[in-house]
């Protein structure tokens, strides 16, 4: 047998082995390295004595340290049982999704020994790491949303936590991490990914500043179990609002469809042009969040908008027509929606001045009134305290009352206008008639005076509100007018012949009939 290095080789030795339940465990050596025989028969039963003893108080000493271990394990465990539990019944009646973040961070603080305690959600669409909650030596900051480094890609890649107890500024090197502006470099850092299934979501992560090798096995675990419960909640709260949010949105659709329908009842009821204005833009005030309310036609030869319904502070105001701004002008060549948000982009990106005596809003949303691919005017509404005040659904709603309206309008100038030939065709064929009896005695008359008798007595009968008639010829070469027939108020009155006056001489001169 070969001697420990830097000893000297035995002369004499006694080996004794330590036996467990026929297991050697280990064993007890007497050695001496000058004399052979140098233990008696006696010397090796009192060190075999002495080692089963020995081998009895050994296993006794190691089931007591096993006890212990398993007892603090038990110990252990039931804290963080505890802890779980006390949790997850939180989440359970925590349904705000920023309240789940508060309630595990601060419990995460509280339980691990960690300055800075961060839970992060991942935007994968556009690679960004937003913090949910992040707090470094009690005090919380809100960071700025970052791009994935090469941790939050493995993170993300594998679904497996990190855990770097040692030689941060090593793996911070190897991994491109960079500490949060406004924050310490950690000596112990541990990534506990958050999945929906097998998708990461985010991450929470415990950071120690102080102390390497700061985050045991046991924190890992446990902070895992809570990672998940929290991974739960976070889905439920989230399905709760996507649930929410149908359930307002159908709501809502409900309410614009009754708007849209009373609209339209009234429309299909009305076929005034300034009745249909009137309608819905008395709807559209009570509807909206808005101090004004216009709805516009353009007049498009003359570069010019009529206002048609002008509705601000509770009361209508009759506004001129003005020239097409540069808006407008945006309006008629895209025919879309537009939605402005603030007065500063009112004023600077769109040229708006505002109507004299009225205030200047923060917030803008016009919607076109197209007829086919034709634009023929606007409703705006606008809102003179709030910026932003306009949502989706308010634009949304909007458009279609538009559209009812263009509808409505169109229908209302196609009644109009057939009216308007309908009268044209009575007129003309009253018209017809009365040409066709004044032929008729003109055919039976010769006598001229007797022709001027009866044109002049039927002109008066056919336009009855003109209280005086008169047929008068002239005489060219001497510059005097003849009255061959004269009526005023009923009495025929006779009248001598007199010089050409000026109506005279523009009639002449021009052939063309003179309306004063």
């Amino acid at each position: 047998k070969k001697a420990v290095q830097d000893t000297k080789p035995l002369v004499s030795g006694v080996f004794v082995p330590l036996i467990i339940e026929d297991t050697v465990t280990s064993y007890v050596s007497l050695q001496n390295v000058d004399i052979e025989n140098a233990f008696s028969e006696s010397d090796v039963r009192l060190l075999e004595t002495l080692a089963n003893s020995m081998s009895v108080a050994l296993e006794n000493a190691r089931l007591f340290d096993e006890t212990n271990r398993l007892l603090k394990e038990t110990e252990q465990g039931k804290a963080e049982l505890a802890v779980i539990n006390s949790v997850q019944e939180g989440l359970v009646r925590e349904i705000d999704i920023q309240g789940i973040y508060k309630l595990v961070g601060s419990r995460i603080r509280d339980l691990f020994n960690a300055q800075v305690v961060i839970i992060a959600t991942f935007d994968h669409e556009k690679k960004l790491e937003h913090f949910n909650y992040h707090i470094e030596k009690g005090e919380t900051s809100y960071p700025d949303p970052r791009p994935f480094d090469k941790v939050r890609q493995h993170l993300i890649t594998t679904g497996q936590n990190i855990l770097i107890n040692e030689n941060y500024k090593k793996a911070a090197a190897e991994f491109g991490m960079k500490v949060v502006p406004g924050t310490e470099a950690p000596k112990s850092l541990l990534f506990m990914p958050m999945k929906v299934g097998e998708k990461v979501t985010g991450y929470v992560s415990l950071q120690n500043i102080d102390e390497e090798h700061a985050f045991s096995f046991s924190d890992v675990r446990l902070l895992s179990t809570l990672a998940n419960s929290m991974s739960v909640a976070l889905e439920n709260a989230r399905l709760f609002d996507e649930t929410n949010r149908l359930l307002k949105e159908t709501e809502q659709r409900t309410a614009e469809l009754a708007v849209i329908n009373s609209v339209q009842d009234g429309l299909a009821r009305e076929l005034d042009m300034q009745g249909i204005y009137d309608l819905v833009g008395d709807r559209v005030q009570k509807l909206f969040k808005a101090q004004v309310v216009l709805i516009a036609t353009f007049d498009l030869t003359n570069a010019r908008e009529h206002f048609n319904y002008f509705f601000e502070d509770g009361k209508k105001i009759k506004a001129d027509p003005r020239p097409i701004s540069k808006l407008r002008q945006r309006l008629i060549d895209g025919k879309h929606t537009i939605y402005i948000g603030t007065e500063h982009q009112a004023i600077y990106e769109y040229g708006i001045t505002v109507i004299a005596d009225t205030e200047m809003p923060k917030s803008f949303l016009f919607v076109p009134l197209l007829a086919g691919n034709e634009i023929r005017g606007y409703v705006s509404l606008q809102n003179i305290d709030t910026e932003y005040a306009f949502s989706d659904s308010d634009v949304r709603l909007l458009e279609t009352l538009s559209n009812s309206m263009s509808v409505a309008l169109e229908n209302a100038r196609l009644f109009d206008e057939t009216t308007r030939l309908l009268k044209e065709t009575e007129q003309r064929t009253a018209e017809l008639a009365v040409i066709n009896s004044v032929q008729e005695g003109l055919a039976k008359e010769l006598d001229i005076h007797g022709i001027y008798n009866l044109v002049g007595d039927r002109l008066c009968k056919l336009f009855p509100e003109s209280q005086t008639l008169v047929i008068r010829t002239f005489n060219h070469e001497i510059n005097q007018e003849y009255f061959e027939y004269f009526i005023e108020k009923n009495v025929d009155m006779k009248v001598d012949p007199r010089p050409f006056m000026w109506a005279n001489k523009q009639l002449i001169q021009s052939k063309q009939p003179l309306l004063i």
